[in-house]
């Protein structure tokens, strides 16, 4: 009996714990709900400000310090930040003429505002660092003071403030800014995912080609995982890196990684220097990731001596390396010598050769009753 009451005392201790922690998470995300959405009310007194503030005359300095003064005061609370970015994007949307007058006086402020964020919290710093990417006209010089300081968020940060941090350098268009920053992320071994640093980097607002050519010089004395990034940024825009890339494809202490990137760059750009170092990734492969993608990418290439070397890739044991070589013999249209793996007694060849030949087939099928449903 004094059993059965323990049990239910603390089946019951156990619930009661159980709703306290659903109405304190509900609590706390109301709460912080508030705190991303500002008020109707105080939107609309912003929104007045800045009305007032830019039918100022131009020659009106006292009212833009006053202005500046005020802005150092306010914005340095998160929540009026929050406030005011939406009532600049009711100015911008408004008179893009006159925002962008008032954005060309407000410089100064935002930079010393900028040096106050510093000191806050990662959260908060990536916060202006997000506001400034949606106004980068408020930062001025995309070599000036503000970019080093925007840098120095990175010190203790987030992965979150990270990327914000490169996302506002993209958007102002400083690439010195940029390198400066992948160099610090470097040199304090922080992470960034690569992939998401390749699309921060392909919004980047200045000459891409500029920006390339820098990151390229650093890159190789960086870690793989920010290398591999700056290779699949170059490989978004730019068909001029065929002789730049090959001897680092070549060189077996480059990490895999950043070769395998490579790879992709010559499985978009045709480069006949680089296919007999492809080649030899399938027909001595001392790296299945390597072998595979250099397979799929001589897809392109289609010699005398890539089809033999695929050809020969499909009696590999492999499963993966095989894929991609069948892989490449369809993209080539080459069924031939797909269907002359079938007649050899290989199990590897002719396994995944008629896997791939029944693929084919569906998928062809397919499109044919899609351009009948078309029609």
């Amino acid at each position: 009996m004094i059993f059965d009451i323990r049990i239910s005392f603390i089946v019951g201790l156990f619930i009661i714990i159980c709703i306290a922690l659903m109405i304190f998470n509900f609590i706390i995300t109301h709460h912080s709900r508030g705190q991303s959405t500002p008020s109707a009310d105080t939107v609309k007194k912003w929104i007045s400000i800045l009305n007032k503030q830019v039918t100022t005359t131009p020659d009106n300095t006292s009212g833009t310090l006053k202005h500046e003064q005020f802005l150092l005061k306010r914005l340095s609370n998160i929540e009026e930040l929050i406030a005011y970015f939406h009532a600049l994007q009711h100015r911008k949307s408004e008179s893009l003429e006159a925002y962008n007058n008032y954005a060309h006086k407000q410089h100064e402020a935002f930079q010393k505002l900028a040096d106050r964020y510093k000191k806050k919290s990662s959260t908060e710093r990536a916060c202006y660092a997000n506001f400034i990417c949606d106004f980068p006209d408020l930062a001025g010089n995309p070599y000036g003071h503000m970019v080093d300081i925007l840098i120095s968020y990175i010190d203790n940060s987030t992965v979150h403030c990270r990327m914000s941090v490169l996302r506002v350098l993209c958007s102002i268009g400083s690439t010195h800014g940029i390198v400066n920053a992948l160099q610090v992320i470097n040199d304090k071994h922080l992470f960034v995912h690569k992939q998401l640093l390749t699309d921060e980097l392909l919004n980047f607002k200045g000459d891409k080609e500029i920006l390339g050519a820098y990151l390229w010089s650093g890159a190789l004395h960086w870690n793989d995982n920010i290398a591999d990034s700056v290779v699949q940024f170059i490989t978004r825009f730019s068909d001029s890196y065929n002789e730049v890339f090959l001897p680092v494809l070549q060189n077996s202490s480059i990490g895999a990684e950043v070769r395998i990137a490579i790879i992709r760059y010559y499985g978009k750009y045709v480069c006949e220097a680089a296919q007999p170092t492809l080649i030899g990734f399938i027909t001595e492969p001392t790296n299945i990731n390597l072998a595979c993608e250099a397979a799929f990418a001589l897809a392109l290439y289609p010699t005398y001596d890539t089809i033999t070397a695929l050809k020969s890739a499909l009696y590999r044991p492999e499963w993966n390396l095989r894929y991609s070589a069948s892989l490449a013999l369809i993209k080539m249209k080459n069924t031939i010598d797909l269907l002359s793996a079938l007649e050899n007694e290989s199990n590897y060849a002719t396994e995944l050769v008629t896997y791939m030949l029944e693929l084919e087939y569906m998928l062809s099928e397919k499109e044919m009753d899609g351009e009948i449903v078309i029609a």
